[in-house]
């Protein structure tokens, strides 16, 4: 959908059309509360690790195709402030009320709008998917000294080889 080739292609390319069921799942697998079992918090930080790096690739995207449709929004209104020379309106003030209300300029005005908002919305899910993940490599870190502590880690009593501290 995104990448043909491994270049951009910004002609197929449909904003409204990108699948984010991947992240609205892995957003909903947030444990409820602080009770999270080792293997599991480690499981959903990769998973938010890739998840943010996806985002990141979606982002990139997204950026490219923002600034395509600013420089094709700033166009329209530089060719409407023309045309409205063209048609006879004197002052500047006339020129630009023309062209920025130009049912044109209005569609290029939302289009950029939309992309903005998107973009937005993928820097936000990024960020969130960051938290995540550190959330869940605090939570092993946590676990782990925990473990560490109370004597009953696999690797605990490793430096007698019995699997166990000696008390």
């Amino acid at each position: 959908m995104l990448f043909r080739s491994d270049t951009f292609n910004i002609v197929d390319f449909d904003i409204m059309n990108i699948d984010v069921s991947e992240f609205e799942e892995l957003s909903k697998s947030f444990p409820k509360d602080t009770n999270i079992d080792i293997g599991i918090a480690e499981t959903l930080a990769q998973q938010y690790l890739r998840a943010a790096d996806r985002c990141s690739e979606i982002l990139s995207s997204l950026i490219l195709y923002e600034s395509k449709v600013k420089s094709q929004k700033n166009a329209m209104r530089s060719r409407l402030y023309l045309q409205a020379k063209d048609e006879g309106y004197k002052t500047v003030e006339d020129r630009k009320a023309y062209s920025e209300s130009h049912e044109d300029y209005v569609k290029a005005e939302d289009t950029y709008s939309v992309a903005f908002a998107i973009r937005k919305s993928f820097e936000m899910r990024h960020d969130y998917f960051l938290k995540a993940h550190q959330y869940m490599k605090e939570k092993l870190r946590s676990e782990n000294k925990l473990q560490m502590s109370s004597g009953f880690s696999e690797t605990a009593g490793q430096e007698n080889g019995f699997g166990e501290k000696n008390w």
